[in-house]
């Protein structure tokens, strides 16, 4: 025989799924002595200004309508009575008990929509709020909570909001205070990281990122404001890219803002964070300024000129009263050269339709949207007090540069 017998391939071998490597609560990094001690000071300087509020507000006269919890935060927050936790076994998992955007570290999950429901998260919320995270409870969810099989199902959206973004602007996250995420490309991923991520992309798009950059090459600093701040996320995005050169203010409601002010000064090492109480100085310069709500308008004007100011997700939370304040104030804070980037959208019926109010105060308005990148290009928007050419001469400024740097 001149030929041998013809062979079929052999089938074709797929290729083995990928597998990333867990971050768990066993491998939480715990807080140093130092770090600890920073934690505990600053949880009571902001119970004391938990505590102030009431008395201050009515002392001055300020409208209760305006500076306590409205809408849907009146039924979340207590006004009084709250005695904020400054045991090692709360702090070192600050993260499990913020879940601002609705999503719970602890299970990897959100409990209003489930994906994984068990019949034992209840009790173990109710044990972790008494008693902290135990060992006892760091084994029975790190037993129980697998991130590779809770997470994978989101990694491929979590990439396609890394798609043509620079590394420079790759939101990264520290593994203390009880992160729990997969490996990708040597950062740290779960859902909270997607959503900071995408709120970058967004400002990238925006033109806002260049902004900053212009900005801080003109006068040496930008100065940002954000009220609702959550954890302090996007904060610390912020401060990672531009470093010393970027100043930012956090307002919140006390009970909301300890999150922020522990994480973001933790991580900051307590250089240049400051926790302004009632009738305090305003620092010449600093890293981060916590402000609690009720004390915003007493500095208002001593922030200015504010560069950018941000709101995401909790506009739409407060009644209109508030956010027509809020629209006001940052419209004088801003002045012709600032911007407001906004990300909200009136999803239930008791939400405010603050893009109406933001409209109605604002002269200029452009909506956030591209094809570049991935972001929520639904229900992001910057807001002027005049038409500045470098943010709405382009409409997808991330679309702009690619194109550019594609020319090179």
């Amino acid at each position: 025989m001149l030929f041998g017998r013809l062979r079929r391939p052999p089938p074709p071998v797929e290729p083995a799924p990928p597998v990333w490597k867990a971050h768990t609560l066993r491998d939480n990094y715990s807080l140093s002595d130092e770090q600890y001690a920073l934690c505990a000071t600053l949880t009571n300087q902001v119970q004391d200004l938990y505590d102030q509020a009431l008395p201050y507000s009515r002392s001055k006269g300020l409208d209760p309508q305006l500076v306590l919890p409205g809408n849907e935060w009146a039924e979340i927050v207590k006004t009084t009575g709250l005695e904020f936790r400054k045991d090692r076994a709360h702090l070192d998992y600050l993260r499990l008990h913020a879940p601002f955007a609705g999503y719970h570290l602890m299970f990897l999950d959100r409990l209003d929509v489930r994906h994984f429901a068990e019949p034992w998260n209840q009790e173990i919320l109710d044990r972790f709020s008494r008693e902290g995270m135990t060992p006892e409870i760091v084994g029975f969810l790190a037993d129980r909570v697998d991130p590779a099989q809770r997470l994978a199902p989101f990694v491929e959206e979590y990439r396609q909001h890394l798609r043509n973004v620079d590394r420079r602007y790759i939101v990264r996250t520290p593994r203390l205070f009880g992160e729990i995420g997969l490996e990708i490309d040597g950062v740290l991923f779960n859902p909270d990281v997607t959503l900071c991520q995408s709120r970058i992309n967004g400002l990238l798009s925006a033109g806002v990122i260049g902004k900053l950059e212009r900005d801080i090459a003109r006068r040496g600093r930008a100065r940002v404001l954000e009220i609702g701040p959550g954890y302090g996320a996007l904060a610390y995005a912020l401060r990672s890219f531009f470093g010393p050169d970027l100043e930012y203010i956090a307002v919140d409601l006390p009970s909301s803002l300890l999150y922020s002010a522990l994480y973001l000064s933790t991580l900051a090492g307590g250089q240049g964070c400051h926790i302004l109480a009632p009738g305090s100085t305003l620092p010449g310069s600093f890293a981060n300024l916590f402000l609690a709500n009720y004390l915003f308008e007493e500095v208002a004007d001593r922030l200015a000129p504010i560069d950018l100011a941000l709101n995401t997700m909790s506009f739409t939370e407060m009644s209109p009263l508030q956010v027509r304040h809020y629209a006001e104030t940052l419209r004088r804070l801003i002045g012709t050269d600032g911007v407001v980037f906004d990300e909200n959208a009136a999803v239930r019926p008791h939400h405010t339709d603050s893009k109406a109010i933001f409209a109605d105060v604002f002269p200029f308005r452009k909506h956030v949207e591209s094809t570049t990148v991935t972001t929520k290009n639904w229900c992001q928007d910057v807001w002027a007090n005049r038409y500045i050419g470098e943010v709405f001469d382009v409409s997808d400024h991330a679309a702009f540069h690619a194109a550019a740097s594609g020319s090179d």
